[in-house]
């Protein structure tokens, strides 16, 4: 891979060989561990301990990086701006960890804590391993591979959704999955088979089936496209010439998304692209996008029964999940103004309720580090989100075309991110949260790269003095 200024940008193993494996690990983790448990019968408690393997994973890249920068071989870090907001919510949620119990005299239990800590921060870690491979972002292979994978499991998508039925699920286990294995019982109620409930969703007062592909349920399908939906875009269109397969690949992620039917997920894709579009400055695509847009919209009002009905009641915020969203704001809300020093990890969304206690707030993910973590992790939250939007902003302006792609796809993803947050945790979500900073990580060292590359052109261009 070649930078502007010609010089090679060589892929460590662990971008090319430990990156990718991972990403498809988390893609497939929850299918994989689902037919492990409710298929094949294993014990709960090594199915757990296989289900640790990306904390573990992740563990040893850590120590693996830190042997290599200790020895002299890594690669130069000058701290920024978004290391000191991740390291800053880390360090944060280590403290609560170890003194929340005592200073907040909340006697949490500690499968709560631990649970909390991983839900709200331990992903973040792979932020520190894409600071130290920023050849991941500094070419095509890396996201070539992931758009790969995205393709594939968009593939299993649109599949799933016409030949696999509910019935097949359950034998799979994935309904013991749930139900069993995570605990969360209460996500599968309203429906005969144990699934997760947002399977479906009711559109004039009949029930419709999403597709869930790998991820087992709609939301969780649909949540990891606020990164690959600008991913596949970018890559598909930020270059001067696109093949037929390109063009047909992105037909198939833009199906699967759609057959996710989740209505905000979807609307924020219809953002980005609007965003894309724009930075591109193509009004040709505009006009032709905006023309496909409504009639694909006309259509539906036209053809899918109680269609109309159904926006009316998504737009007046009257629709079922609405008033959820609603409930769980005011909680959140509630409890954070009176204890805005935080109530302690585990305390909030699916974490408490695995956890087996009283969750305190649900589907924000603001309210949930404000909620658990405070004012401070609140604070720390919105600025990791404006470090790496920046970064992807500085990478779009100043890096080659593959770093030029990546940034374009990092803002994206990072706007539909902080719009999707109000209705929902996203960072539940492992192949978002995991893959997203690993990404963000690189991204923040191959644009620190430009700088000094910047500045040593500046310094080599000054005349000699006299």
């Amino acid at each position: 891979m070649c930078d502007d200024v010609g010089q090679m940008v060589r892929e460590s193993f662990i971008s090319r060989i430990a990156f990718p494996a991972f990403a498809w690990g988390l893609a497939f983790h929850s299918l994989i561990m689902a037919a492990l448990f409710g298929l094949f019968g294993l014990p709960e408690g090594l199915v757990r301990s296989l289900a640790a393997w990306k904390e573990v994973v992740l563990a040893l890249l850590l120590v693996a990086i830190i042997l290599r920068a200790l020895s002299g071989h890594g690669n130069g870090i000058v701290v920024t701006w978004a290391d000191l907001w991740i390291g800053g919510l880390v360090g944060i949620a280590l403290c609560y960890l170890l003194a929340e119990n005592l200073w907040l005299r909340a006697n949490l239990p500690r499968q709560a804590e631990l649970l909390g800590i991983r839900d709200a921060v331990y992903f973040m870690l792979t932020y520190f391993l894409g600071r130290a491979t920023p050849g991941l972002v500094s070419g095509d292979s890396g996201t070539r591979r992931l758009f790969t994978m995205v393709l594939f499991t968009c593939i299993i998508g649109v599949i799933e959704r016409i030949l696999v039925t509910p019935e097949m699920l359950v034998a799979l286990g994935v309904a013991a999955y749930f139900q069993e294995f995570l605990g969360v019982a209460a996500f599968t109620a309203g429906n005969d088979y144990g699934l997760p409930m947002n399977y479906w969703t009711t559109i004039g007062g009949q029930p419709f089936r999403r597709s869930g592909s790998v991820y087992l349920s709609g939301q969780a399908f649909a949540v990891p496209f606020l990164l690959f939906f600008p991913l596949a875009t970018a890559w598909v269109f930020a270059r001067a010439k696109r093949t037929k397969w390109q063009l047909v690949a992105y037909g198939v992620i833009c199906t699967a998304l759609l057959l996710t039917l989740t209505r905000m997920t979807i609307m924020i894709a219809f953002i980005q692209l609007t965003l894309f579009v724009a930075m591109l400055r193509r009004p040709e695509w505009a006009v032709g996008g905006l023309a496909l847009g409504g009639s694909v919209f006309a259509a539906a009002m036209l053809l899918i029964p109680g269609f109309p009905t159904f926006v009316w009641l998504t737009l007046s915020w009257q629709e079922g999940s609405s008033v959820s969203h609603i409930n769980d704001w005011i909680e959140g809300a509630v409890v954070f103004a009176e204890r805005p020093w935080g109530s302690g990890l585990g305390t909030t969304d699916q974490t408490a309720i695995r956890a087996g206690i009283h969750q305190l707030t649900a589907d924000n993910m603001y309210l949930k580090y404000g909620v658990e973590l405070g004012v401070i992790g609140l604070a720390l939250l919105v600025l990791i989100l404006v470090a790496i939007g920046s970064t992807g902003l500085k990478l779009l302006r100043e890096g080659n075309e593959s770093q030029r792609r990546m940034g374009m796809t990092l803002w994206l993803a990072t706007i539909g991110i902080a719009i999707n947050g109000i209705t929902a945790v996203v960072f539940n979500s492992i192949a978002l949260g995991w893959i997203f900073f690993w990404l963000v990580g690189s991204a923040v060292s191959s644009a620190h790269a430009l700088a000094g590359r910047r500045a040593a052109s500046l310094r080599l261009d000054e005349p000699a003095p006299a």
